[in-house]
């Protein structure tokens, strides 16, 4: 079986849609770290270290806005290019940015229910890329977390508009090798989910997907990003979104306390109203807080509803 299972990961390792997977897993991971290390540090600091695209809404009103030379309310985008790479191996790239260019920022939000709410509309220097984070505390175990997250039955409890998840293709995890993480799942797995509104087309995604879990133990990790594949056709009244970074981190502090920082970051792919991002992009951040509640409630009551 050992022999069987080595033979297969070879193989997959000499697939170029393979190669290709990798590297978006790779990329999405090395995106996932630098925001989550802007956001989970030391005594509680909390998205401290993002840039000025992501300030919180108490610091726009105590600092206000900052012009551009046409007038515009801008600030400078994060410097980190998310780049896109196709399962098909091939790769595309946007134009090369300057190392600090100015782009308009969105109006984000301050703390709710404990969760610390940042969103941006140009997500790693992407304009059109809507981008939310949200950190923050819960009173149970980082399995209890994690559990709530990534177990298909208990999705709808964080996300309302999930509609089914399903598995693509399973690859070997060893063919992603990360220092200081040991890869739990590796695969390829399209999404479906419900309109956000009437006049807003229901979504799908077909992402490259990555679970981990750091050596030490204290941290588990979900990375998501979206792939090319021609081959498997966009459902019938659906329209594929982009998925420039999507996950999470859970960090434990304790037996029954850990820290979640959470990051969504898509094109919707098609006209979707403004009001509407405005609204379901921090609620996504608050993914933090309903994940949280359910399993503090599960350990006070057992039950995860």
């Amino acid at each position: 079986e050992v022999a069987d299972a080595e033979e297969a990961e070879a193989e997959a390792a000499g697939d170029p849609c393979v190669r290709a997977a990798v590297a978006t897993a790779l990329e999405a991971h090395r995106v996932l770290e630098e925001h989550v290390a802007a956001c989970d540090g030391e005594e509680g600091r909390r998205c401290l270290g993002l840039g000025e695209e992501w300030r919180s809404l108490s610091e726009r009103a105590r600092e206000g806005p900052r012009l551009h030379e046409s007038g515009r309310d801008c600030a400078r985008s994060h410097p980190t290019w998310c780049g896109e790479v196709a399962v098909n191996g091939a790769s595309s790239r946007p134009p090369a940015l300057s190392s600090q260019p100015t782009l308009r920022c969105r109006r984000s939000h301050p703390t709710r229910q404990g969760v610390d709410v940042r969103t941006t509309d140009a997500f790693c220097g992407q304009a059109g890329v809507n981008g939310a984070i949200g950190v923050g505390d819960a009173a149970a175990s980082s399995e209890a977390v994690r559990a709530v997250l990534a177990d298909p039955d208990k999705r709808r409890l964080t996300d309302p508009l999930w509609q089914s998840t399903e598995v693509v293709r399973s690859l070997p995890s060893r063919l992603v090798r990360i220092e200081g993480w040991r890869t739990l799942e590796f695969g390829i797995v399209t999404e479906r989910f419900k309109a956000p509104a009437v006049v807003v087309s229901p979504r799908d995604s077909l992402v490259v997907r990555v679970r981990l879990k750091s050596v030490d133990g204290t941290r588990v990790r979900l990375v998501q990003r979206s792939v090319d594949a021609p081959a498997l056709a966009v459902p019938r009244g659906y329209v594929r979104l982009r998925l420039a970074c999507g996950g999470y981190q859970i960090r434990a502090v304790a037996p029954d306390r850990c820290t979640t920082v959470y990051v969504n970051a898509l094109d919707p792919n098609g006209y979707v109203p403004k009001p509407v991002v405005r609204t379901t992009m921090p609620d996504r951040a608050m993914t933090v807080a309903k994940a949280a509640q359910a399993a503090e409630r599960h350990r006070k009551t057992g039950k995860w509803r």
